[in-house]
């Protein structure tokens, strides 16, 4: 790398939010395999590899704050997953999502939960923000799932009741398949669902 390019302030910025992102994406792994007191920033300096100062510079608000926004980070992803694979179609997201946990559990041995779920389950009683915005963010991905159904021709108040449905199926699925090291759960989870979307396509005469 040249001299220009090392005092670039562009190359300086990616190089902050390069290391930044780093950081909100390794605590996001943490959290889905240790939980909220795994997840310590000194843990997430080690796997990192971030540098100790650029906790103080990138995250004034301490552990509080890279815990927040990796719980924003996991909550983002699956919806921006959700759109790139679905692109409207509410089934076609549900084998995404079904795809990548079976994908990371089976990559961790079947340590990785939900991040989000994460800060609920395994709550500090000293960031109970933590648990307000877990709960905002699966009122998040209730809303997405429901806004693909409705746009597929489910009355509201059905498609908010079956993305809701379909979400708590899915994140205990989770929990009982790492329970159980075996995938076979959320492949029933994954069933089941499509079975009360298939009822709903019936009863409503939905367009599939």
């Amino acid at each position: 790398m040249s001299t220009a390019e090392k005092s670039s302030p562009v190359t300086d910025r990616r190089r902050r939010g390069s290391t930044r992102e780093k950081m909100v994406r390794t605590a996001a792994v943490l959290l889905r395999e240790h939980g909220v007191a795994g997840t310590t920033i000194d843990r997430v300096l080690a796997v990192s590899g971030a540098p100790r100062g650029s906790v103080y510079h990138h995250f004034p608000g301490g552990r509080a704050q890279l815990l927040s926004e990796a719980v924003e980070f996991a909550t983002d992803s699956i919806i921006e997953l959700a759109g790139a694979a679905g692109e409207g179609d509410p089934a076609v997201a549900l084998d995404a999502f079904v795809a990548l946990w079976r994908e990371q559990l089976v990559a961790s041995d079947y340590r990785a939960g939900c991040p989000v779920l994460a800060v609920v389950v395994d709550s500090d009683p000293a960031l109970p923000e933590l648990t307000e915005q877990a709960g905002e963010a699966f009122g998040r991905w209730q809303s997405v799932l429901a806004r693909m159904l409705g746009e597929r021709g489910m009355a509201a108040t059905s498609a908010d009741r079956l993305a809701l449905q379909s979400l708590c199926i899915l994140e205990g699925a989770v929990a009982v398949s790492r329970a159980r090291r075996g995938i076979s759960p959320l492949d029933e989870a994954a069933q089941a669902i499509r079975t009360l979307y298939e009822a709903e396509v019936n009863r409503a005469g939905v367009i599939s």
